[in-house]
């Protein structure tokens, strides 16, 4: 459920704000300010070179000011924690908690069972199943244990389907030397050292569809013989690493398939989260104003899912600025909110603008963020999402007695006492697109394209801002 609020005095004022654009929206507002307002966690991972102080002191500021959860791109996986069997380093991920801790941060635990970043003493046991099993579970034991009570929320298992079909990744160590159960052991054993914590499976291409052959689907059948079994996962993390072909003019990857997988999610009481969403531009083309802000428009599309689902409560990028990104290696670029100055992106006003303008349905309240163990609770939940039309849209700000209804393309306004009633259209990125007046109660928004926007009506003191889509 999410947090009712109202922008109460809301000014559209010429603000400067993001990448030189005029935005029509408060400036003092962060990300950080409206998630907490919706109920959800927007947030970035802290990369390795500010681990090691390789960042600009404005890199910091930003992501404190900006972000209210935080996860490590690499200082808390296995090789970093237990480099050495039995000798563990917590260092890294003790500064990263303090930090968190010192700024009021959930903090995200990434991960305990993975394929990849495996030490290489780790393989000396692979044809050791009982070896491995303990292995496993001391690490386990150790990590959770050092931080049990810090770390909110775990990925307990990593990646561990296969990419090519349906079925478990075969050249994980993990499942080599032990089978598949060892997923069903890493979650027991890291809900009993720390049974507050949130457990999520988490992998990639999860937006690409529940069909039973791909792996949204397969990995849905699992969760539901998980939550049958009373083994306690209580989330999914999305990794939603997505990328823009920009010929075909489309995103591989779709934000309604994920937002399908939300629903099935749902009915099982588990919660979906995107864990290390980044929109990336093959490497070497020349990036556009126009491809930016479509990157923008799909960052904000794949914001609607944790808005507007009830069992999700987590939008976290994988990273700030394009400067220091991890995607170079998948051959990609540009998949940021920041650029390489640091300065705000198209992808960053549209997800501002998005959390300024989201009103939940009436009937909600504040999302319920707390643990839910799956082996206790009914696993039935009812979807009480509304459709995204303007009836289900709270009217805010100092509106008075004016109120807006959209039939086709034109708006009807009633309520208005001024003879000039003013009728100012702005795209998601808060840049205004059209102004009009109203006229005999109506304005006819005919040459918009389709798409999301939002309006402002002026009559005489009063406002009245609300989002419309045009179709």
């Amino acid at each position: 459920m999410k947090k009712a609020h109202a922008l109460a005095g809301l000014v559209f004022g010429t603000t400067l704000l993001g990448a030189g654009i005029t935005n029509a929206f408060a400036a003092d507002e962060t990300l950080r300010s409206l998630a907490e307002k919706n109920g959800i966690y927007v947030g970035a991972i802290l990369n390795s070179q500010w681990f090691s102080g390789g960042l600009p002191g404005n890199y910091e500021q930003i992501h404190k000011t900006q972000f209210n959860i935080v996860v490590a791109e690499n200082e808390m996986k296995f090789d970093a924690t237990e480099p050495q069997e039995g000798r563990f380093n917590y260092g890294n991920g003790d500064k990263m908690v303090k930090y968190a801790q010192q700024n009021g941060m959930r903090v995200r635990g990434h991960a305990l069972a993975w394929h990849s970043q495996v030490p290489g003493w780790v393989n000396n046991y692979r044809n050791d199943k009982q070896k491995l099993l303990k292995v496993l579970k001391n690490h386990i034991q150790n990590v959770v244990g050092h931080w049990k009570g810090k770390v909110a929320e775990w990925d307990v298992v990593n990646e561990a389907i296969s990419n090519n079909e349906p079925m478990w990744r075969s050249q994980s160590v993990w499942y080599q030397g032990i089978g598949p159960e060892f997923i069903d052991s890493a979650f027991v054993w890291t809900h009993a050292v720390d049974p507050d914590a949130e457990l999520c499976y988490n992998d990639y291409n999860l937006e690409q569809g529940i069909n039973p052959k791909a792996k949204a689907g397969f990995l849905l059948e699992q969760v539901k013989r998980w939550v049958k079994n009373g083994i306690p996962i209580h989330c999914v993390g999305s990794q939603t690493h997505v990328e823009d072909t920009t010929t075909d003019k489309h995103f591989i990857g779709s934000p309604d398939s994920l937002r399908s997988l939300a629903k099935e999610l749902a009915k099982l009481n588990v919660k979906l989260k995107i864990t290390e969403l980044d929109i990336g531009f093959k490497s070497g083309i020349n990036v556009s104003k126009k491809d930016l802000e479509r990157q923008g428009q799909t960052f904000r599309q794949y914001l609607d899912i944790i808005l507007e689902e009830p069992n999700a409560d987590t939008y976290l990028i994988w990273g700030v600025s394009d400067k220091w990104s991890w995607l170079g290696g998948l051959n990609r670029q540009k998949g940021l909110i920041y650029d390489d100055n640091l300065k705000p992106k198209p992808a960053f006003d549209s997800i501002l603008v998005r959390l300024q303008t989201y009103e939940p349905p009436k009937d909600t309240a504040k999302k319920d963020t707390t643990v839910t163990d799956t082996t206790k609770k009914d696993t039935t939940v009812k979807d009480t999402t509304k459709k995204d039309t303007a009836e289900a849209i709270k009217l805010f700000a100092n509106h008075g007695s004016l109120s807006m209804h959209l039939a086709g393309r034109t708006l009807f306004i009633t309520g208005a006492t001024a003879k000039a009633t003013k009728v100012d259209i702005f795209d998601m990125q808060g840049r205004p697109v059209f102004s009009t007046l109203c006229k005999n109660g109506a304005a006819e928004l005919d040459n918009l394209s389709e798409g999301f926007y939002v309006v402002r009506v002026k009559s005489g003191m009063s406002n009245l801002i609300q989002r419309v889509t045009i179709k």
